[in-house]
């Protein structure tokens, strides 16, 4: 694989995740927007619509695994995961336009009808979609560890780089265009950049039926249930992804209630957060080959938890005002960001090899289901709080939404030191 390769391998990440953190970072405000002058300019009730958030989660996150499931067969019979690519790429940005089609102006059951459906279609098409495209890191890599570290990382740069967009471009589109309009745009931008790494496969990859061609499908899936160094690391994902969506969908709240600005303020917070994280990437590959993915995973978590909970005194001006206090601090950050983000694919895989070939798409699967079962729960505590804010709590609510970012990294860290097996290997480099 050449850079250009490298570069196409790393877009569908980016259209995906565009996608993923247009939907993350603006889901609760549409429905429930920061600054609503009256109950009319409520869609859905904040606490509701995150249970419904939830429910959805769960009914995506069980699906992950027979996506997986399906990828390694389609592989064993000679097929190239890549072609699964064609089958899916549309569906996460048609999903996400229909999500924001609901307003003020139609009845309670179309806006309800419609952002269920819309969840449907982009949550089942993520799934579709994501699990194949992150096993092509062992295809991809042909068995070169290097190839694999870099692989993994260009996931993290492309997450990254997706939240950087929508942290940055969306918050002024959004106030111009509207959700709707910002959601049809991105999305168009998002399907262009998941078709692309279908041409970044190296020259010459052929698939070939693998050793665990003979495993059923369930029996591949209890063995990665009975895995405990991956249960583990699925906890300190979790944990991870949990507080990133946490702070993700706070981030709105925080710039109108604690920042005292608007909508478009969210750059301001995630900004710094993006570009201190994007040069640290370059870093991971050292990290992972100097210390583990593992101890690094854990580093990163413990001092990524210590920012996001030193959140929740933003308002104040430590540094300059409370906007210059405010992106200092979530630049603080990025580099911890930069490790667990780089390092997820990496973890996932190794954890994959130790049992063998041929369950890669399953253990990617299981993977998925765990972290979009845990960010379901983090959008339901995001819209506890937001009615929360709504009601008795005020600001103090969402100073909550930091702190409770942070405490989930350090509780995902303290389970993981109960579960990992104590008589752990040394850790694949």
């Amino acid at each position: 694989m050449n850079a250009w390769r490298f570069l196409l391998f790393t877009c569908g990440q980016l259209g995906l995740m565009v996608l993923a953190r247009f939907f993350f970072t603006w889901v609760q405000p549409f429905g429930s927007p920061p600054d609503a002058v009256d109950a009319s300019s409520v869609l859905f009730p904040a606490a509701l619509f995150g249970a419904v958030l939830f429910g959805f989660r769960i009914f995506d996150s069980v699906t992950d695994p027979m996506a997986g499931a399906i990828s390694d067969a389609w592989v064993r019979r000679g097929r190239q995961r890549r072609n699964l690519l064609w089958f899916s790429f549309l569906l996460p940005g048609i999903g996400l336009i229909v999500i924001f089609l609901p307003d003020a102006g139609m009845a309670a059951g179309l806006r309800w009808a419609l952002a269920t459906l819309g969840m449907l279609i982009f949550f089942v098409g993520y799934t579709l979609y994501g699990i194949p495209y992150w096993s092509l890191i062992d295809d991809y890599s042909e068995g070169d560890p290097g190839r694999k570290r870099l692989l993994s990382n260009l996931l993290g740069v492309g997450l990254l780089g997706g939240t950087a967009i929508i942290g940055v471009l969306s918050p002024d589109l959004v106030e111009s265009l509207g959700f709707f309009w910002a959601a049809v745009l991105f999305s168009g931008i998002a399907v262009f950049l998941m078709a692309l790494p279908w041409f970044a496969s190296p020259k010459g990859l052929r698939s070939a039926p693998t050793p665990s061609a003979g495993l059923p499908a369930w029996r591949n899936l209890l063995d990665a249930l009975r895995h405990r160094r991956f249960v583990a690391l699925m906890i300190l994902l979790a944990g991870s992804q949990m507080s990133f969506t946490v702070m993700t969908s706070a981030s709105a709240y925080i710039a109108v209630d604690l920042l005292a600005g608007t909508k478009a303020d969210v750059k301001i917070l995630l900004g710094p957060l993006i570009f201190t994280a994007l040069p640290c990437f370059a870093l991971v590959p050292w990290l992972a080959r100097r210390l583990g993915w593992q101890r690094s995973l854990v580093g990163a978590s413990l001092l990524l938890g210590l920012v996001y909970a030193g959140s929740a005194g933003l308002g104040a001006s430590v540094i300059g005002g409370p906007l210059l206090s405010a992106g200092l601090l979530f630049g603080l950050g990025g580099p911890m960001v930069a490790v667990l983000l780089g390092l997820e694919g990496e973890a996932v895989l190794s954890c994959a090899n130790e049992r063998g070939s041929g369950n890669t798409s399953v253990y990617f699967g299981v993977y998925n289901l765990v972290v979009k079962t845990a960010n379901g729960l983090a959008l339901w505590l995001t819209g506890v709080l937001i009615s929360l804010r709504d009601g008795a709590w005020g600001t103090d609510a969402v100073r909550a939404m930091g702190l409770s970012a942070g405490a989930l990294l350090g509780l995902a860290v303290l389970i993981y030191f109960l579960v990992r097996p104590k008589d752990s290997p040394a850790e694949q480099t």
